[in-house]
Formats: structure tokens, C-alpha cells, sequence
């Protein structure tokens, strides 16, 4: 069980490879890694970029798509969640735009926690998802290393994130520890596409295909897992698709 508080600033993150190319030709594989990037400069690029995410998120029709994800996933048996007053882990909040659709769903109290690497992105989810029936918790916080007990979140959403980190297998296995049993996991992908190329070489992300992203999920212990097309038709649906999982209810 861990209670520990963890920043940014103190993570000795050790340095990782991220996979850009590989080919077989007989008995040669070729293969091309990049360094991924120091956490540090990673939270530099989001800061720069916070004051204009949001108007990309709205652009390509993110909001719209997570809403649709979230009512399907929501009212599925096997994700469905019980308790009139969730809490719900917003990892990677960003500008917060999943986390606002997630609120659209509910009709209760929502308790929601949103951890971010950049203070930035944090403040402008701070304005974002004021509302008078959510308790708001924020903190800067690296996914590798979160700063919460075991069993604590009743939802965890992980939107575009995953595919950001030097290591979505450590982070994947942070998110399922703080997960309640029969918790949920609500995330979002890349599609692999020449614009998921584009994204990969800007940001020096994971290419994450629908058997990757499942592989990554079963792996870290979730079960039901599924990857979901968005019903929506703006460029988010066709650039990213959902992702689910449950953790396992104690018997």
C-alpha cells in the first residue's frame, strides 16, 4: 500500500526507448527507438501548449466523443458502477475535457481527483470543472507514481495519456492499485494512422494499435477489456478510439 506524496520534481524516472520502426527482411530485424522524453521537459511542452488545448480539443470534437464513450460504457452491465457518489481519478487531466464529460453522465455528488505533469494544464482544469455538485481535488503528479492508498477510485479515465508515458506497463499497473475492486478504467488511444505518425514523432508517443493497448490492459490485471470506436462523427472518432476494463471483484 502506498500513501507516499509524489511530484515531478523529486521522480528519478530512469531513461526509456520508445519504439518508432521495425521491420523483419530474412534473418535481419531492423529496428529504430527514440530516447523518450525527461519528465521534465515533457511537463515544459505541455505548459506551452495549455492555453491553446483546449481549443484543439474542441475543434476536433473531443468533448462530444468522451460523452458518447462514457453513457455507453456507464449503462454496460459489466462496467456499470453502483454508488450514488463516485470518485473518480482523472489521470493525465489535461484541460479536463473527459472529466467534463464524465460530469454530463452524472446526476449525484461526484468526487473527482485529476492528477497532471504540468501545473499549467492543471489551472486551466481548475476552471474548467467547477460545478456545485463535484468536490474538485488537484495535483501535480507523475502517473508513474501516484500519490494515492490502494482501492481509492471507484473510475479512473486516461485520456490519451497512456501512449504519452515512457512506460504505460508501470503507469497501467499505478492505475489498477488505485482502482476499487470492480472499479473501471475509461481510457482513449491514437489510432494508428499517418496522423498517429505525426503525433508519435511530435510528442515521441507509444504507436498503440487496438491489440497493443488491449495487450497493455489484460496485462496490468484488468478483465472485460474491450477497445470501443467513438460514435461521433468528427475527426476525434476517426483519429482515436475508447478503451475499458474492470478490475476483478474480491470474492
Amino acid at each position: 500500500m502506498r500513501h507516499d506524496s509524489a511530484t515531478p520534481e523529486k521522480d528519478m524516472t530512469p531513461s526509456y526507448s520508445i519504439p518508432v520502426f521495425s521491420r523483419s527482411l530474412g534473418s535481419w530485424r531492423l529496428s529504430v527507438e527514440r530516447s523518450a522524453f525527461d519528465q521534465g521537459v515533457l511537463a515544459a511542452h505541455y505548459d506551452k501548449k495549455s492555453e491553446q488545448w483546449q481549443n484543439i480539443v474542441d475543434r476536433y470534437g473531443f468533448v462530444p466523443a468522451y460523452q458518447g464513450l462514457i453513457q455507453g460504457v456507464m449503462c454496460h452491465p459489466h462496467y456499470r458502477q453502483h454508488a450514488s457518489s463516485l470518485r473518480v481519478l482523472d489521470a493525465g487531466v489535461g484541460t479536463g475535457a473527459m472529466s467534463a464529460a464524465f460530469r454530463e453522465h452524472m446526476d449525484g455528488h461526484l468526487v473527482l481527483d485529476a492528477v497532471d505533469i504540468s501545473q499549467a494544464m492543471l489551472q486551466q482544469a481548475q476552471q474548467r470543472l467547477r460545478h456545485p455538485k463535484t468536490t474538485l481535488n488537484l495535483r501535480r503528479a507523475n502517473l508513474a507514481n501516484l500519490p494515492y492508498a490502494d482501492s481509492s477510485f471507484d473510475v479512473v479515465l486516461a485520456a490519451h495519456v497512456i501512449e504519452h508515458l515512457p512506460d504505460p506497463k508501470v503507469a497501467l499497473a499505478e492505475l489498477y492499485r488505485v482502482l476499487k475492486p470492480g472499479g473501471i478504467l475509461i481510457g482513449s488511444i491514437t489510432r494508428t494512422s499517418l496522423f498517429g505518425a505525426l503525433v508519435q514523432m511530435l510528442w515521441r508517443t507509444h504507436r498503440v494499435s487496438s491489440s497493443v493497448a488491449l495487450n497493455w490492459l489484460n496485462a496490468c490485471g484488468l478483465q472485460a477489456t474491450r477497445i470501443i470506436p467513438y460514435r461521433t462523427d468528427s475527426p476525434a472518432s476517426r483519429l482515436s478510439l475508447g478503451c475499458v476494463g474492470r478490475k476483478p471483484s474480491f470474492t
